[in-house]
């Protein structure tokens, strides 16, 4: 083996070194190696070269051979590695292209599998004597038999694709010879293979449509398949690159042996992987000649194409479509659905006697004595479920393709009058009805296709289950009738194929004649034929909903109508509010700034929903659309609508007017925004109760009675929530009797503060010490309340106590002098001041004067001053105040005082 192929084998390009000398090593052991394989295969030592260049090399390179053409083949040769006499093939050459060169591969083929198959036999003859003791056992197959026989059929393969390639090219050159005849010869070259002279009819220029369509599916499918072919080759490129790696390592496992009892299982190996190279070559080579087969179909498919679509063009310049071939065209599809229509009859009666023998197949069933008549019971049931599936489903099959014919039917009408050139305003309208049809039809083909496909399917399987032969005569029987009904279905689902076949060929037909024809109208048939489609558009039945069929122009005028609704609102809100309110603000007078204030609640507190519904309403009543049920529940609709937008209107102007009066009144009082909120509250109250009184005594309900209920409920409920009651009704009378207002100061029991809020059950006051105090109104009207807030003078009364030590002279002074410094300070005013009383321990004075104000820290200032004057006064007197003292006297028994004895 040279360094080349050394390296080839091993994926290590680093290792040279070390390659050359394994192989210069082991150069003895491959040459014996290959020495032996070439005796399997019939080849003498003197045949193979010994040495490096040994039989790894004999083959050199066996080219892939050309696949019968010019663009087929590969131009690269396939360097095998080996000489396949070393797997008993000499002279094995896959680059065979010609019939007898193939017979000759598989005639070699052929004797090899002989040749093996009787070494087998003779091995298996010599080793039966030395068996007989041991147990029977089923013989190995020799596994290089199997890969024989896949080499033979990839052989035979390509055989039969060289033989296929042969006949497509004479088919190929017949068809380019065809156009060039027909592009030299013209017009008359193409009614010559066409077979017919001009002018033609419609039903032949149909024919000849189909036929191109036809071959257009076929050159469609030959572009699938190359590409298909395309996929195997290169997988099969990848099965031989990998056949020739696991070649390589075999040969080199078998080099680097050195045990002799490996060695003939690592030489059967090689000489399996030497035949499974053999094979992979042979399924690429017949790759490539499938591959160069699909070029040639699509080739023969586009040619043909090519000639079917020159003829078509040339016939549609010259095709005539007389009344007579209508009529013939309309007769024999009539006669074609009176056929139909007696198979449909037939199918029914044959549904009616397959029900009644499936009831009695069910009845056999269930009386079945033992499991052998149970399993034929069943099989003659399913047998007569088929049976009746087959009539059912085969009615529903000719019956759609009895519908069909209408269709068919219109369709041909509408072609002969665009060949007529008939009623061209209309053909717009008709073009997007075939356009939908054909939609249909497409996707109904492809579904009816389908269940052919699945009818097949359960005759190949119940067919596969005959084929066995293990069945019994009567479930045999049995499953022969199932097959019989399927095979009716299948034909009845075939007529039916065939009818939407024939209906989609004929729409398609018409879509371009139309459209054609279309495409080339007159600016006057164009104007026509938009006013017929609107004109239809407009007339045209949309759904129907509770027996009332709704049109466009039904839609269109509630629309419309709709529109002109919320216009008209919006208009006059934009009038009312440009040009209406800036009147109004010109008068200065009460009943002026009302009405702009009306005028405003109506334009703020109109909610939009309220406007839509007036606008559908009006909508669906103009237009016709609400009938019977649904205009009577649209009214109670507006009507609810109605109340409830009152409601809104009402409670806003009541809103309006209670805020201009706390305006006034907040100016005069700004204590009084509470009496309103509340006022508001019980305002918008009464209006709702109003309104949902309204909406029962609207729809008849017994207000009386309810009221009368809410009585006596009212009572209970008062009951459950009268502290909540309570609380509220005080509210009302701190509203009304008003014993203090927000912002008063007041005293009520231990608390003492300012009132922040009055509220429905509670009034929160402002502490002294700074917290809120919130207190019910139940208890807080329940407790004595001072309120300070219209206090305008504070009356002072205070008492001066000065000892008993003090002279008459100095006590006449004591009053005076108070009075003095009462007058001399500001806002005070001098009442009296009087001995008042000898008390305990000294004179009691009391004197009485008043703060002109309520605030207390004035009153604290003027106190402070007083005291402290009196006091300097009294000091400058020497007059002293009295603290609390007693004196004790102490007599004795003779009436004497004890001189010892003092005061305390």
């Amino acid at each position: 083996m040279t360094t080349r192929t050394s390296i080839q084998t091993l994926p290590s390009l680093l290792l040279p070194l070390l390659l050359l000398g394994l192989s210069m090593a082991s150069a003895e052991v491959r040459a014996e190696a290959v020495t032996e394989a070439g005796s399997d295969a019939g080849a003498t030592a003197a045949s193979a070269p010994a040495g490096p260049a040994s039989a790894e090399d004999a083959g050199g390179r066996v080219d892939a051979g050309p696949d019968g053409g010019p663009d087929a083949g590969s131009d690269v040769g396939f360097e095998l590695g080996f000489d396949p006499a070393a797997v008993g093939l000499r002279g094995f050459d896959a680059s065979a292209i010609g019939s007898e060169d193939f017979a000759a591969l598989l005639a070699l083929i052929d004797r090899r599998i002989a040749d093996i198959e009787a070494d087998q036999q003779a091995a298996e003859t010599t080793s039966e004597p030395a068996a007989e003791a041991a147990p029977v056992t089923a013989p190995a197959v020799d596994p290089r038999l199997g890969l024989l026989r896949e080499l033979r059929a990839a052989v035979q393969r390509e055989s039969m694709l060289m033989v296929r390639i042969q006949e497509i090219d004479a088919r190929v050159r017949e068809v380019e010879t065809a156009l060039e005849a027909l592009r030299a010869g013209g017009e008359s070259a193409i009614a010559a293979d066409l077979g017919a002279e001009p002018p033609y009819s419609l039903p032949f220029f149909d024919h000849l449509r189909a036929k191109r369509d036809i071959a257009e599916l076929a050159r469609n499918d030959a572009v699938r398949l190359r590409t298909q072919a395309e996929r195997r080759l290169e997988a099969a490129e990848q099965d031989l690159e990998n056949a020739v790696r696991a070649r390589r390592q075999a040969r080199d496992q078998l080099a680097a042996a050195s045990d002799a009892a490996e060695r003939p299982s690592l030489e059967r190996a090689l000489e399996l992987a030497r035949l499974t190279v053999l094979v992979a070559l042979q399924r690429r080579e017949a790759a490539e000649g499938g591959l160069a087969l699909a070029r040639r179909e699509q080739a023969l498919a586009a040619g043909q194409l090519a000639r079917l679509e020159a003829g078509a063009e040339y016939v549609a310049t010259d095709v005539f479509f007389s009344p007579a071939v209508r009529d013939e065209l309309l007769a024999e599809l009539q006669a074609r659905e009176d056929e139909l229509r007696a198979q449909i009859e037939a199918r029914v009666a044959a549904g009616d006697a397959a029900e009644l023998a499936l009831f009695s197949a069910r009845r056999q069933r269930e009386q079945a004595a033992d499991s052998e008549a149970e399993s034929l019971a069943e099989a003659r049931l399913l047998a007569r479920e088929a049976e009746l599936a087959a009539a059912r489903r085969g009615a529903d099959y000719l019956h759609q393709a009895a519908t069909l014919a209408n269709a068919v039917r219109t369709l041909l009408e509408r072609r002969f009058a665009v060949f007529q050139g008939e009623t061209p305003e209309h053909w717009s309208a008709w073009l997007r009805d075939t356009s939908a049809l054909i939609e249909r039809l497409t996707e109904e083909v492809a579904f009816a296709q389908a269940e052919l496909d699945g009818l097949r399917a359960k005759q190949l399987t119940l067919e596969r289950r005959v084929a066995r032969g293990d069945e019994v005569a009567g479930i045999e029987r049995a499953v022969q009738d199932r097959i019989a009904a399927l095979k009716t279905q299948e034909q009845d689902a075939r007529e039916l194929l065939a009818a939407m076949t024939q209906a989609l060929s004929i729409a398609r037909r018409l879509h371009e004649q139309l459209d054609r024809s279309v495409s080339q109208r007159t600016l006057q048939q164009r104007i026509d034929g938009l006013k017929a489609d609107l004109d239809l558009l407009w007339q045209r039945e949309l759904f129907v909903f509770q027996d009332h069929g709704i049109h466009t122009r039904d839609l269109v005028a509630g629309a419309l109508v709709f529109v002109l609704v919320l216009m008209a609102v919006s208009s006059l809100r934009l009038l009312l509010r440009r040009r209406l309110l800036p009147r109004l603000a010109q008068y200065s007078d009460p009943g002026g700034r009302s009405s702009r204030a009306l005028v405003l609640a109506l334009i703020r507190n109109t909610h939009p929903l309220f406007v839509l519904i007036v606008a559908f309403y009006a909508a669906m009543t103009v237009s016709g659309l609400a009938q019977g049920q649904i205009r009577l529940w649209l009214g109670t609709l507006l009507v609810i609508a109605l109340y409830i937008q009152v409601g809104l209107w009402a409670t806003a102007a009541l809103v309006d007017f209670v805020q201009r009066q706390r305006s006034k009144k907040e100016q005069l009082d700004p204590s009084a925004v509470t009496g309103y909120g509340l006022l508001q509250f019980f305002l918008r109250v009464g209006v709702w109760l109003v309104v949902v009184v309204s909406i029962l005594a609207y729809f008849q309900y017994p207000v009386a009675g309810l009221i009368g209920a809410l009585g006596v409920g009212g009572i209970a409920v008062a009951f459950a929530v009268q502290n909540i009651l309570s609380d509220v009704f005080h509210s009302m009378a701190i509203i009304l009797d008003k014993p203090f207002k927000v912002g008063d100061f007041v005293v009520a029991g231990d608390t003492v503060g300012v009132i922040d809020n009055i509220g429905v059950k509670t009034t929160r006051i402002r502490s002294l010490s700074g917290e809120r105090v919130v207190m019910s109104n139940t208890n807080l009207l329940g407790s004595t309340i001072r309120n300070f807030k219209h206090m305008h003078e504070r009356r002072v009364v205070f008492k001066v106590r000065v000892a008993y030590q003090t002279s008459a002279d100095q006590l006449e002074m004591i009053p005076k002098m108070v009075e003095e410094i009462i007058c001399a300070q500001p806002t005070t005013r001098f009442d009296r001041a009087h001995l008042f009383a000898f008390g305990d321990y000294s004179f009691e004075f009391e004197v009485v004067y008043y703060v002109l104000g309520a605030d207390y820290t004035v009153y604290m200032d003027r106190q402070q001053a007083i005291n402290l004057a009196l006091y300097r006064q009294l000091q400058a007197q020497g007059i002293e105040l009295a603290y609390p003292a007693q004196k004790l006297f102490l007599t004795r028994t003779d009436g004497a005082a004890d001189p010892r004895l003092s005061s305390v």
